[in-house]
């Protein structure tokens, strides 16, 4: 049956067409984010990414629910680069792309505010700023390519003028370093390379310190190789 609304996708659990009508964001929209981004791989499916609109290829991805889906795509997930490669991508935006992608039909077809999503491990608000940590191989085996994505909360505007120093460690070690003010994947962001090895989690702890503050924000998350 090819009515619309009445899709349902029941895949190892349930995913609701109601998920699927969820309203675009305040920010980018779902379709502005994959014309901008993601067309580039689920255009044409490289590395096996599932094409746009093709339901049948997404509905595995989709068996454990979109909240489980979009996840995965906050922290990266095969040839992916975290957060798609945008750094400053939020997860609402995230959210609206991946439903942009699976039904472009019903995912521009309604603009009320999406649902907030659960809070994001790898997102944190602290002195009324946003941090944003991203993380993507690099490459070599163990070898991480480590970005911080900076936005200040009441004007939404981003942060490119802070300093910021990483330490990425576990109980077997780890290093220091400043990260570099630099373009990661065309949105702007603070990067470093880090080597991170075997099955134990890495605190990835931040220092920043932006111009004229008074003393340096401190944040800190949890990141598993």
């Amino acid at each position: 049956m090819k009515t619309v609304l009445a899709i349902t996708i029941l895949v190892g659990g349930s995913f609701m067409v109601a998920d699927l009508v969820q309203a675009q964001p305040a920010g980018r929209s779902g379709e502005q984010i994959v014309k901008m981004q993601c067309v580039k791989c689920h255009g044409s499916g490289v590395n096996g990414a599932p094409k746009i609109d093709d339901r049948a290829a997404w509905a595995p991805r989709m068996r454990q629910g979109l909240q489980v889906t979009v996840a995965s795509a906050i922290k990266g997930h095969g040839k992916m680069p975290a957060r798609g490669g945008i750094a400053d991508l939020t997860d609402t935006e995230l959210r609206a792309a991946i439903l942009y992608m699976f039904y472009p039909g019903a995912a521009s077809s309604n603009q009320a505010s999406a649902a907030p999503l659960p809070a994001d491990p790898h997102r944190k608000v602290v002195d009324g700023m946003e941090i944003l940590l991203g993380v993507a191989p690099a490459g070599a085996k163990g070898a991480y390519h480590v970005n911080l994505s900076l936005r200040d909360v009441a004007s939404q505007a981003q942060i490119k003028d802070a300093v910021v120093e990483l330490r990425v460690a576990n109980a077997l070690g780890g290093a220091t370093k400043k990260l570099e003010a630099n373009d990661f994947n065309g949105a702007p962001a603070y990067v470093n390379d880090f080597r991170m090895e075997g099955a134990q989690p890495y605190t990835v702890t931040a220092q920043i310190r932006r111009a004229g503050a008074a003393r340096p924000t401190e944040a800190s998350f949890e990141f598993r190789p």
